[in-house]
């Protein structure tokens, strides 16, 4: 015996060494997954009972109760496995020194506690003492899964039925309850808790549904720190996942975080094999695989949504994955006894899954977006413009009840979609246009090659004021919300300006359209003080802007505007300053603007030379 493991161990380190140094060598992994057609590799001729694995590519290895994403390289794993057999073996350690395998992962999950701050776990004891009433416990889950009046959007990553029976079960016998399911538990409280606190609670729950939602969102990172992500157990990618839905939903601006977050999402995914199509998998029932191909959809559009909106490079588009897009199916199609999906409805059809692929595609897309500004390299022009490409595209194809300007408010929409989802995928839509076009503003006024950019950058500014006017007053508590309003005033405001200074009689649209358009936007700024400090701030801003095109040129009109009618960074004009303590800089200072954003238009402005911007 210990002949045949010697000669193994020689066999595994000749392979390392030759993949090391040269073709790789044929090799056999559980789960092999299929060869995929875009990929050139090939390997030699395999021995009986292995099939082929493209070099580099990895495999997902299920042993009913992990999974676990196996690198094509993993072969330090074997090796590792080698060398405990042999001290298994051996009575004494006086060959352990020639051994020279990777150490056992750490149980401490650094990612866990960057993730989640200072949070440290708890005995079990603690966490199960924290869940209310099994009846109180019903009625949140049951207001959870009611898709129809839930007004948080969650992603569809979990099977209902399947939840429920593990459900009860917990309930039968807390103690077997992992502390992964725990936090998964906890994160469906979390919430529900905050959708209460944001849109009216019940009077159970009446002033205290922050305080219930912040207890929870800790209480989902302790279980995660217990139950440790990188165990690969069952529902860390969805816990996660839902931890960060939290997040995203919460008031404050929280973007830089939540990339971070994201990324750790990602990580945990892609640790577990999310990134690879299950079709490769045939330990994967039909019903795992497709929830599985919604989870790593909603992961890949997290990616990309906070990438877009922080500013940063995408960790996905670095990624090989093959993981196919989730079918449109009803959720009542799906269980555990399914042998063989069924074919996916048409999109027209709405499902569970329908608001996932046309945000997945939508952010895909955007997600594009985020990687032409993250590139040091300056992108050529057709690059823009393929890319507007698809971001039209994927708007366009929506079906026409997910589109802003075929409903409104009072429209029936299905069950599980709300005008406000529809609302807010215009919104994305019309930020990213603003985004990818806004560096071009100036140019198109030179450049005939650039009036494209400058009437889609204009063009999607308008469509966005023009969707302020829904806004409920509670969305300007949001941050995202007041940056991309004040991102399309401050636009139009550049557009103005530009105007006045290299003029063009053919410009659409008129520029009194689009004082219009600011006026209305400051009067609603106006109205929405209340809510919140920061709309104070850049109402005041707004109406000092607005105020100086109307001593300039008369309230409404677009025949004159002065430069010293604006008040714009890299701009020297005089404006009188505003009544208070506040001067008109200040609040500007002050002022809830994505500044990372606005910065790229005017960095190095100089309209003596033309705009550099």
């Amino acid at each position: 015996m210990r002949q045949r493991i010697d000669h193994l161990e020689s066999l595994v380190t000749r392979m390392i060494t030759e993949r090391q140094q040269g073709p790789p060598s044929p090799h056999k992994e559980v789960l092999t997954p299929e060869s995929p057609s875009s990929r050139g590799d090939a390997t030699g001729s395999l021995p009986t009972g292995t099939s082929d694995l493209p070099d580099g590519a990895g495999t997902t290895v299920i042993d009913g109760v992990h999974s676990v994403y196996r690198a094509g390289e993993d072969w330090y794993d074997v090796l590792q496995e080698i060398n405990e057999l042999k001290k298994a073996w051996n009575d004494t350690q006086e060959d352990e020194a020639d051994y020279s395998a990777r150490p056992t992962m750490s149980h401490t999950v650094d990612g866990s506690s960057l993730l989640f701050g200072h949070v440290k776990p708890i005995e079990r004891i603690e966490i199960l003492a924290t869940l209310p009433p099994k009846a109180k416990v019903d009625s949140l889950i049951r207001h959870f899964f009611d898709r129809s009046n839930f007004p948080i959007s969650v992603p569809p990553i979990l099977h209902e039925p399947t939840f429920m029976r593990e459900y009860n079960d917990h309930w039968k016998d807390p103690s077997r309850s992992s502390p992964i399911w725990l936090g998964l538990l906890f994160s469906i409280l979390g919430i529900t808790m905050l959708a209460y606190h944001q849109h009216g609670e019940p009077p159970e729950y009446d002033g205290i549904s922050e305080s219930l939602f912040q207890l929870y969102r800790i209480r989902t990172a302790q279980c995660l720190l217990s139950g440790d992500i990188a165990k690969c157990l069952p529902y860390t990618v969805e816990t996660l996942r839902f931890n960060a839905t939290a997040e995203l939903n919460r008031r404050d601006d929280n973007r830089r975080g939540l990339w971070i977050m994201t990324g750790v999402v990602v990580r945990a995914a892609i640790n577990m094999g999310y990134h690879r199509d299950p079709a490769h998998s045939p330990s994967i029932s039909p019903l795992q695989a497709e929830c599985r191909r919604r989870i790593w959809s909603s992961v890949v559009s997290m990616d990309d949504m906070t990438s877009f909106l922080g500013g940063f490079p995408r960790m996905s588009s670095a990624i090989f994955s093959d993981a196919r897009e989730p079918r449109n199916l009803h959720d009542w199609e799906l269980s555990e006894d399914t042998a063989v999906l069924p074919p996916s409805r048409p999109l027209m059809e709405h499902t569970q899954t329908t608001y996932l692929i046309v945000k997945g595609r939508l952010f895909r897309a955007l997600g594009r977006v985020a990687d032409l500004n993250s590139n040091p390299t300056p992108a050529s022009y057709e690059t823009i413009l393929e890319i507007d490409r698809t971001l039209y595209d994927a708007y366009q194809n929506f079906p026409p009840h997910m589109k802003v300007d075929n409903v409104d408010e009072h429209t029936d929409l299905p069950n599980g979609l709300s005008f406000c989802t529809i609302l807010t995928l215009a919104a994305m839509y019309h930020r990213g246009m603003c985004t990818l076009h806004r560096k071009f503003l100036a140019k198109g006024r030179l450049h005939g090659q650039y009036n494209f950019s400058q009437e889609r950058c204009t063009a999607s500014a308008l469509a966005i004021l023009d969707q302020q006017r829904m806004l409920d007053l509670a969305w300007y508590k949001s941050a995202q919300i007041r940056q991309m309003l004040t991102l399309a005033a401050m636009i139009l405001f550049l557009e103005l300006e530009l105007r006045q200074r290299i003029p063009d009689s053919d410009v659409s649209p008129d520029s009194g359209t689009i004082l219009v358009a600011l006026e209305k936007a400051c009067a609603l700024w106006e109205n929405a003080r209340e809510s919140c400090d920061e709309a104070e701030r850049v109402h005041q801003t707004l109406s000092g802007m607005l105020s100086g095109l109307r001593t300039a040129s008369g309230a409404g009109s677009s025949q004159t505007i002065t430069p010293e009618s604006l008040e714009l960074p890299g701009f020297t004009p005089q404006i009188q300053p505003f009544e208070g303590d506040l001067s008109f800089e200040d609040n500007l200072a002050n002022m809830d603007i994505d500044w990372a954003t606005w910065d790229a238009f005017i960095d190095d402005s100089n309209f003596e030379q033309g705009p550099l911007y």
